[in-house]
């Protein structure tokens, strides 16, 4: 009886035995598996965090506005009340002395009416017959009278240039229809323009002008060209007169310009400057966007997606002996796929950092693969 009570202690013991053997191998088995789990999560979740370091990138400082471009433009305006009758066409090139329009005063549009006052080209250039009031330059001493207060009194508002006869007393208003003519007298309305003589076309059309109004300018595009622009508010210039600065255009155009006058003025700031090189087309236009090329200064920037809100501030990670660190940023501006930032703690994020680019499964504090 005995001997069986001992047989049965032993099989007991030696079965508890095996159990706690295979717990302990189920156990560590599982530690092994986690650990690998673990392992592969952290690969995975670092491989998708898109590690990257933090560059200094050279930005151009750049800023943006409307301008514009002043000239020698030589004026003629009417005597009384009649009909502008053109010779030539709206930006035609003529030389001096070239007759370029007659002004009837009786209403009528005849070009060859004995009444007719005669309009010459008072210098070589280009014809305009909707002058916009803001023709500042008709000598060369013209010049010195252009400053940052007088240009803001005569442009006004941003819309004061958009239609260019609202600038004067005596609005140039169309009265005739816009279809070619005949040298004598204009064509009835609805008449088969194909069987009308096809002498002297003149493709600007007669309009009616009050008097005492600027009715036809030449501008003398190949005298000096100064562009007046607005700037954003900003604390400073970077840059004194008779600095050189370069302006762009949305083309792709670019320039050269010699800093005249610049003043604060409640929109930003006026400059004044004299167009040295390039930028022709500035020449054809008053009305202008232009972008001006400040300077060129060092940034920090990161990828574009690199920088989330997390608690309602907006940070990024960092990574730092294989462990994820949150550190708050600013964001000051986006150029070109890239987040231009500024830290905001001592030792905060900087060139040369390695920072999560795609931080969607990461965490603060979380250890990485090494």
């Amino acid at each position: 009886m005995a001997e069986e009570t001992k047989t049965s202690t032993i099989r007991r013991n030696k079965s508890k035995s095996q159990r706690q053997t295979r717990l302990i191998i189920l156990l560590v088995g599982l530690v092994f598996l986690a650990g690998s789990l673990y392992t592969i999560t952290v690969y995975v979740l670092s491989y998708l965090a898109g590690l990257d370091m933090v560059a200094e990138m050279s930005w151009e400082n750049i800023v943006d506005g409307p301008a514009w471009t002043f000239q020698r433009e030589l004026v003629t305006t009417s005597d009384e009340r009649g009909v502008l009758i053109p010779i030539v066409n709206e930006g035609d090139r003529v030389s001096k002395g070239l007759e370029i329009a007659r002004v009837n005063y009786l209403g009528d549009t005849r070009l060859n009416e004995p009444s007719n006052r005669r309009i010459y080209s008072p210098v070589a250039g280009i014809v305009s017959f909707e002058p916009d009031g803001l023709e500042l330059i008709s000598a060369s001493r013209d010049y010195d009278e252009l400053t940052v207060k007088k240009l803001e009194e005569m442009i006004g508002s941003d819309d004061s240039a958009e239609r260019g006869s609202q600038g004067f007393a005596g609005l140039i208003q169309d009265k005739l229809e816009r279809e070619g003519w005949e040298a004598g007298e204009a064509p009835a309305a609805g008449a088969d323009r194909d069987a009308q003589s096809p002498a002297e076309p003149v493709k600007t059309q007669p309009r009616e002008v009050a008097g005492g109004a600027a009715i036809v300018k030449v501008t003398d595009n190949l005298s000096d060209c100064y562009v007046y622009m607005r700037i954003p508010p900003r604390d400073e210039i970077p840059f004194l007169p008779m600095d050189t600065v370069t302006m762009r255009t949305d083309d792709g155009s670019s320039g050269k310009g010699t800093v005249l006058r610049y003043e604060e003025i409640p929109a930003g700031w006026g400059l004044l400057i004299k167009l040295e090189s390039g930028l022709e087309p500035l020449r054809h236009d008053r009305r202008h966007q232009i972008s001006l090329v400040l300077g060129t200064v060092e940034m920090t920037a990161v990828p574009a997606g690199s920088v989330v809100m997390k608690d309602g501030e907006m940070g990024l990670y960092t990574v730092e002996k294989n462990k994820i660190r949150w550190k708050p940023v600013t964001v000051v501006d986006e150029k070109e796929g890239f987040q231009i930032i500024e830290g905001l703690e001592p030792g905060g994020v900087g060139p040369g950092d390695i920072i999560a680019t795609r931080p969607w499964l990461i965490w603060d504090g979380m250890r990485l693969r090494d």
